[in-house]
C-alpha cells in the first residue's frame, strides 16, 4: 500500500525556533533534516515555548584585556593550527592586552555528528553541551575557561568536526550581549556566513568576502624558536657527520594504508639518496610510521651516518631543523611540509604514492612557489624560499574582524 509524503511541525523543548521536518514512511526511510536554514517564525511570541524563561541579553563588561579561546578536541594537527593563529593574533596586539586560553573539550553529540544543528538548537542545549564538554575535557596550562564570565571576544576552531562548536559559541555570545567573533580554520562545508572569518588553504575551493586563504597549513614555527630548540639538542644528533638531512616520516593516513611494498620502496629511495649524496639521516618518526620501514631502512645504512628517534629520546623536533642542511618529508603530511618550509632549507617531498586531489594540489602549489621540490638522488646546493605566512594571515583576519 503506498504512503503519502507528509509534513509536521515539531516544537523542540525550550526551542527558540520552530523546525520543520519532512518524513515519508517506508519509502523515505525516516526523518530528514532540512538542508537549508529554518524559516523565521511569524511573530515573536512563536519563538518561545510556553513556560520557557526569556533569554535576556546582557551586555558583557570586560576590562581592557581581550580573551581568545582556542577550542579543539585534542587532535594535534587541528589544535596546533588553531593555537598558531591565536599566537599570531596575540603577537599582533601592540598593547599586549590579549589573553589566550587553550580549551580541549569533549564534543557534544550534535557537534560531533550534525554541526549544522548548532544553528537551530535551543540555546539551553548549546550551553549545557558546551559546559559538559569543557568539564569532561583536558585543560592545558592556560586553564579551564570561566563560562560564568560569558563567551570570549574571539573563538578559534579548526577542522570540520569543530564547526558546530564555533556556531554555538557565536550564538551564545550574541544572546548574552557579547560581541563574540568566530574564526574557523579549514573548509567546514557549511555556509560561510555561519562564521565571522574562515581561513582555508588555497587548494580548497571555498571563497568569499569573509574568507582568508593560506598557501600552507598554519603553524607556530619561526627561526627564533628553531634556533632555541637546536641549542638543546643532545650529541646523538649534533655529532652526526655533515651534510645532515632531517627525515620526517609519516605513514598510514585516511587516504591510504602503507603496504609492505610501499615501505620497501621508501626505504630503498632514502638509502639510495644517502649513498649518492653522502648525507647523514636524522630520522624523526610519528605514531603512523610503519615499524618495518625503519627495520628495512636501518639495515641498509652506514651505522655511523644515521640516528632514529626512539622512545627514550627527547623529541629533537623542531631543533633538528636548526642544524640540518636539508629536510626530507614524506608526502602524507601537509603540516610537516608546511613547518619545514619556514627554514628556507631545501625541502624535498618523498612520495609514498602519487598524491591527487587537494593534497596533490598543495604539493604542486608549494613547488611552483619555490618552497620545496620532489626527492631526487642529489642534494640541492641552494636554499629554497622560506615561507612564514602567519603575520600576514593575522593582519588579514583582524581586518575582516574590523579590529
Amino acid at each position: 500500500m503506498p504512503f503519502d509524503k507528509r509534513y509536521c511541525v515539531i516544537l523542540l523543548p525550550e526551542a527558540p525556533v520552530q523546525v520543520t521536518y519532512s518524513y515519508q514512511t517506508r519509502r523515505s526511510g525516516g526523518i530528514v533534516l532540512p538542508a537549508s536554514r529554518p524559516s523565521k517564525p511569524r511573530t515573536k511570541s512563536s519563538t518561545r515555548v510556553r513556560g520557557e524563561p526569556r533569554e535576556t541579553p546582557r551586555k558583557e563588561t570586560r576590562a581592557n584585556r581581550s580573551t581568545i579561546w582556542v577550542l579543539s578536541d585534542g587532535t594535534a594537527g587541528m589544535r596546533l593550527q588553531a593555537i598558531a593563529l591565536g599566537d599570531a593574533l596575540v603577537a599582533a596586539d601592540a598593547h599586549n592586552q590579549t589573553n589566550l586560553v587553550d580549551v580541549i573539550l569533549t564534543l557534544p553529540w550534535w557537534a560531533r555528528r550534525f554541526p549544522r544543528l548548532a544553528a537551530i538548537l535551543p540555546l539551553s542545549w548549546l550551553r549545557a553541551g558546551l559546559r559538559a564538554g569543557i568539564n569532561a575535557g583536558r585543560h592545558p596550562a592556560s586553564g579551564q575557561p570561566d563560562l560564568s564570565a560569558g563567551m570570549p571576544d574571539i573563538a578559534i576552531t579548526c577542522g570540520r568536526r569543530m564547526a558546530g562548536i564555533s556556531i554555538a559559541i557565536r550564538r551564545l555570545g550574541k544572546a548574552g550581549g557579547a560581541d563574540t567573533r568566530t574564526i574557523h580554520i579549514q573548509d567546514p562545508r557549511l555556509p560561510p556566513d555561519y562564521f565571522d572569518v574562515l581561513v582555508v588553504p588555497q587548494h580548497d575551493p571555498a571563497r568569499g568576502p569573509n574568507i582568508v586563504t593560506s598557501l600552507a597549513s598554519l603553524n607556530r614555527l619561526d627561526t627564533a624558536k628553531i634556533k632555541q630548540a637546536a641549542a638543546r639538542l643532545t650529541s646523538k644528533w649534533t655529532s652526526l657527520p655533515t651534510p645532515l638531512v632531517a627525515v620526517m616520516l609519516g605513514g598510514t593516513n585516511r587516504r591510504y594504508r602503507i603496504s609492505a611494498d610501499m615501505a620497501d620502496e621508501m626505504a630503498a629511495r632514502l638509502a639510495n639518496f644517502a649513498a649518492k649524496t653522502g648525507a647523514s639521516l636524522a630520522m624523526i618518526t610519528s605514531r603512523r610510521t610503519p615499524v618495518d620501514l625503519l627495520d628495512r631502512l636501518t639495515s641498509s645504512l652506514d651505522k655511523t651516518r644515521y640516528a632514529v628517534l626512539d622512545q627514550h629520546d627527547d623529541n629533537p623536533y623542531p631543533g633538528i631543523l636548526g642544524i640540518a642542511d636539508a629536510v626530507i618529508v614524506t608526502s602524507d603530511s601537509v603540516n610537516m611540509i608546511s613547518e619545514a618550509t619556514v627554514t628556507g632549507l631545501p625541502v624535498l617531498i618523498a612520495d609514498w604514492q602519487r598524491e591527487s586531489g587537494r593534497i596533490g594540489a598543495f604539493h604542486d602549489a608549494m613547488m611552483a612557489a619555490g618552497h620545496c621540490a620532489p626527492l631526487a638522488d642529489t642534494l640541492p646546493k641552494k636554499g629554497f624560499l622560506p615561507l612564514n605566512e602567519m603575520p600576514e594571515i593575522a593582519k588579514a583576519v583582524l581586518m575582516r574582524l574590523g579590529r
